[in-house]
């Protein structure tokens, strides 16, 4: 049995003391009942029905989340867009909690349970003790891979959202509990998704000599592109990952197709020219020496998630002013994730940050089907974005 992660918060943080096991309980019936991609009915109702319990009414879009605005007393006029993301992954989970997801094939495996859970708290929170400036919270399926970021962001909602500020949070299995981690310019990276298709005549498995072999091929091209990117990363900052092999149907048949998918990561244009480049010549020589076809397609995705420097200055001043000054840390490098908050910052200037939610003794990063996240975080979160909701503009 994997380790429960605890519910108590360690951290100073402006909230009443009920919060903490009230997201707790939100997050775990999230976190069992787990929905992938842009249709999160269950999510959505849910989410929903949490929002009108506090006295909000909130915009709810199908394929599109939920917004709702807090009105503010006595702010500047700018709008402070807060937003957490809904949507999980297609993994079977086996971190043994006794809150495991209950939907084969299913997980919330990259923290958006917790991210959901404190935003409802923070909610909670701004029901309870009315914000000066106005506030919507925008709770955002179709992260992972679907760009649900534009779709929500065509809300009422945040439509009339001319002058605003935009925050998020990101959980990290990996970082510290409640260490708070950011980076000015550049946070996250640029991600696009690739396909290489192999195309061959096929033939019987007793005579690879007569034909061409997809499946060869995929494997040659596998090997091309982790020396290419090894030779590349060696002076900068590039990913490019294989996520997917898919070719034949029988253990006798050289299959006629096949094909290698998986994402490429960048922090700039002329290093994913650079990239492309060598991927191109990867599959042509992966191609030719399998006595095969094949193209390379690439798919544009998530811009860079680039942080606004007037904005998170003012903010960091406000952290190192705050309890949580001590948990604040600036990261060395750019992180080479990629996330569709990135269409929040090209609308209004903004940040995201990392939240270090590491449990003692795991070593899984987000994405595996054995992460686990400590919990009591979502106390410090709370307490991130009500800062981030108070802070004055320039």
């Amino acid at each position: 049995m994997a380790p429960t992660p605890s519910p108590v918060d360690p951290t100073p943080s402006p909230v009443d003391e009920d919060l903490l096991p009230w997201m707790v309980r939100r997050r775990r019936h999230l976190h069992q009942n787990p929905e992938v991609g842009l249709v999160l009915p269950d999510t959505h109702a849910y989410l929903e029905a949490e929002l009108r319990l506090l006295g909000l009414n909130p915009e709810v879009r199908t394929a599109a989340g939920l917004t709702v605005r807090v009105p503010g007393h006595g702010g500047t006029g700018t709008t402070r867009v807060l937003r957490a993301d809904m949507d999980a992954l297609p993994l079977e989970e086996a971190t043994g909690l006794p809150f495991a997801s209950l939907r084969p094939g299913a997980m919330h495996a990259c923290g958006h349970d917790l991210h959901m859970a404190v935003l409802l708290g923070v909610a909670r929170t701004l029901t309870q003790r009315p914000p000066r400036h106005d506030v919507v919270l925008a709770f955002q399926p179709g992260e992972e891979a679907d760009r649900g970021a534009v779709a929500t962001l065509r809300h009422a909602n945040l439509r009339a959202a001319d002058h605003a500020t935009a925050f998020a949070l990101h959980v990290n299995a990996v970082q510290p509990a409640h260490s708070i981690n950011y980076r000015h310019g550049t946070f996250m990276a640029t991600g696009d998704w690739f396909r290489v298709a192999f195309h061959g005549s096929g033939g019987h498995a007793s005579a690879p000599d007569l034909t061409g072999s997809p499946v060869d091929a995929a494997a040659f091209f596998i090997t091309g592109l982790r020396q290419l990117t090894e030779t590349l990363a060696a002076k900068e900052h590039v990913v490019a990952t294989a996520t997917e092999v898919l070719s034949g149907a029988s253990v006798n048949v050289i299959p006629t197709d096949g094909s290698v998918r998986g994402t490429i990561r960048t922090l700039g244009p002329k290093q994913r020219r650079r990239l492309l480049a060598g991927m191109e010549q990867v599959t042509a020589a992966a191609a030719d020496r399998a006595r095969v076809t094949g193209t390379l397609t690439v798919t544009e995705g998530y811009p860079a998630v680039v942080s606004d420097g007037p904005y998170l200055d003012r903010l960091l001043a406000r952290l190192a002013a705050s309890p949580l000054q001590g948990h604040v840390r600036e990261m060395a490098a750019p992180s080479m994730v990629i996330e569709d908050f990135a269409y929040f910052l090209h609308r209004w200037p903004g940040a995201m940050v990392y939240l270090g939610a590491n449990v003692p003794g795991s070593r899984a990063f987000n994405h595996s089907a054995e992460v686990l996240f400590d919990e009591s975080v979502m106390g410090t979160g709370v307490a991130l974005h009500l800062l981030a909701a108070d802070l004055d503009m320039a």
